[in-house]
């Protein structure tokens, strides 16, 4: 008997959501409904042109269905086995739980898949769908969208995934629930696997959400407020250098004291000299994704990267004097060029 296709439902088909979404549909096994917005016109008309370095070469990518909305996406009573969201994580701009509403709060067996930066992203989609199995994951990829429908892939992308909790006092039902969403996670898992990403399904994925957000918390950040930098260039500032190591340092502490563990190792890196030494080594400089925003003069990531750390740090009494600096930093350099916008 055939195996049944997967449909797939892509919010946030960006440069991470588009390169994630084309390889699953590479498989064979399939089918992908991608909600575009700023780009709908240019992916519905010729898809996107996905020039990858991993990948070797220029392809082209058509989803199988192309919607300017999720509204759109289940307008003729379609169901989807997982929605993939995507999207900047922007919760000081709302509550983007509510996008997906459309396509979920009909079926409680549909998995959504949060392929977002930062800590804490999960509760609003936990509390808004307390029935619906909710990954959280971790992406590692360097990509970026230079202009509509065309996507820039280097050699990198990874996808790690771990549950979050139900939200239920009913241990026994919440360990079958669990059973059931790890078993579709590991068969989504294989079809990337089987197409060129390396994914795995964790039984905590938390603990890997912090130590990416040691990179995120200081590249990334820093390379705006420092006024546009990539990471060569901020390493080659002793300054720069230095204030970087101190937020990764912090952000270290402050996850180890949430976890009640150490940072996990990943790929060799188990502390922040670690992380500098593998940027400095790399024959070019990664550019990190929230420079391209403050290029762009997009709203940042800064509540998920560095707000809701700063919090948690004050509630448990750890102090993270750099981050709390960046931070408003990082807030006070959005404003002046969204002033009027948000």
């Amino acid at each position: 008997m055939a195996e049944q296709n997967l449909k797939v439902l892509l919010v946030g088909a960006g440069a991470l959501g588009s390169m994630f979404t084309w390889r699953l549909q590479t498989s064979g096994r399939v089918q992908v409904t991608a909600v575009c917005r700023s780009n709908y016109q240019a992916v519905k008309d010729k898809g996107f042109r996905i020039e990858s370095v991993g990948f070797d070469g220029t392809h082209t990518y058509r989803p199988d269905r192309v919607v300017k909305t999720v509204e759109e996406a289940v307008a003729t009573g379609e169901t989807y086995d997982f929605v993939l969201v995507c999207t900047k994580a922007l919760p000081n701009l709302g509550d983007n739980s509510e996008i997906i509403a459309p396509a979920v709060t009909n079926s409680a067996k549909t998995v959504i898949v949060l392929i977002q930066n930062g800590v804490g992203i999960e509760e609003p989609f936990r509390a808004r769908y307390p029935k619906n199995p909710i990954a959280s994951a971790v992406a590692y990829i360097d990509v970026n969208q230079p202009s509509d429908g065309v996507i820039s892939h280097g050699g990198v992308m990874g996808l790690v995934m771990g549950l979050f909790p139900e939200s239920t006092s009913d241990a026994a039902a919440a360990a079958t629930a669990a059973e059931e969403a790890t078993s579709a996670l590991q068969e989504l898992a294989d079809l990337w696997n089987g197409s060129g990403v390396g994914c795995a399904v964790v039984d905590s994925i938390q603990p890997l959400r912090w130590l990416k957000l040691v990179w995120n918390a200081s590249f990334n950040t820093v390379a705006v407020v420092s006024g546009g930098n990539d990471t060569h260039q901020m390493l080659a500032n002793p300054e720069c250098k230095a204030l970087v190591r101190n937020l990764m340092a912090e952000v270290y502490r402050l996850g180890e004291t949430v976890l009640g563990a150490p940072l996990p190792e990943r790929l060799g890196m188990r502390s922040p000299d670690d992380f500098i030494e593998d940027a400095a080594s790399k024959e070019h400089p990664v550019v990190p994704s929230m420079l391209m925003d403050f290029w762009a003069k997009r709203p940042l990531e800064h509540e998920v990267i560095l707000g809701r750390p700063v919090r948690i740090a004050r509630d448990l009494g750890v102090p993270v004097p750099y981050l709390e600096a960046v931070y408003a930093l990082l807030v006070m350099v959005e404003k002046s060029y969204m002033r009027g916008r948000l």
